[in-house]
């Protein structure tokens, strides 16, 4: 037999079991990877369920739909912030704010809040959302010294950390949509403070876009999660600052 037959040989009888194996290889480590993603979505699930179940159990009897059925009286107002227009034009207003400046509103007006503490993001100088809380509550009808702002709050968790470990408040009403505002009580009944929910009004959605906020809220309250378990602080604290009276 001579070499060239014997190369003709060995490849006719090699090349089928090399594609075997690296079929078997490749079958492997698909199944490896498809392992590794089942698990990650379990993992994940087990998570999502952990939180929705500890912010239904924390806040289902502490979230309103009016000012007057809050319980509390003389509380301070703690309302969320986020951006007022949907564009960087700011043609666009955005009516998850218009929503929670009303529902502040009436808030005041309802007599159960000494103060209100306007609180959100203000890291570039020309974006503030407090700043843009404060004039619209002046509009409605909120008088200014009565409106605390608080530029730090770069999430729901320090938002409502800092209302009680720098302006000192034991007793909240908190404003937002009610999706964020079960969020925003359960952090605050776990850091031991008396809190209520109100809840502004909810703003139409396509479907998209309701899954969007959806899957958004589901990942904001798995973080909750970790905040309230490593009781992490805030990434800003600062001085004490005193609330006004009535």
């Amino acid at each position: 037999m001579t070499r060239s037959s014997m190369r003709k040989l060995y490849t006719a009888l090699l090349q089928p079991l090399l594609s075997i194996l690296s079929g078997l290889v490749l079958r492997r480590v698909l199944r490896g990877l498809l392992g590794i993603i089942l698990i990650i979505i379990a993992l994940g699930g087990v998570c999502v369920l952990i939180a929705e179940s500890w912010t239904y159990l924390s806040s289902e009897n502490d979230c309103y739909d009016t000012p007057q059925e809050c319980r509390s009286n003389n509380a301070v107002g703690l309302v969320l912030g986020c951006s007022k227009y949907l564009d960087l034009k700011k043609t666009r207003r955005n009516y998850y704010f218009i929503g929670r400046m009303e529902a502040a509103a009436e808030l005041w007006k309802s007599g159960k809040v000494r103060c209100i503490i306007v609180s959100g993001d203000n890291r570039v100088e020309d974006y503030n959302e407090p700043a843009d809380m404060e004039e619209d509550l002046v509009k409605l009808g909120v008088p200014r010294e009565k409106i605390v702002r608080d530029h730090a709050g770069l999430c729901t968790y320090d938002s409502v950390y800092r209302a009680k470990h720098i302006f000192g408040a034991d007793k909240l009403i908190i404003v937002s949509q009610q999706d964020h505002v079960s969020r925003a009580v359960t952090i605050a009944n776990h850091l031991n403070i008396e809190a209520e929910g109100l809840n502004a009004p909810l703003v139409p959605l396509t479907r998209s876009a309701w899954l969007r906020a959806w899957l958004r809220e589901r990942g904001a309250r798995v973080s909750m999660v970790y905040d309230l378990l490593s009781g992490r602080l805030p990434d800003h604290m600062g001085e004490p600052i005193t609330l006004p009276e009535n």
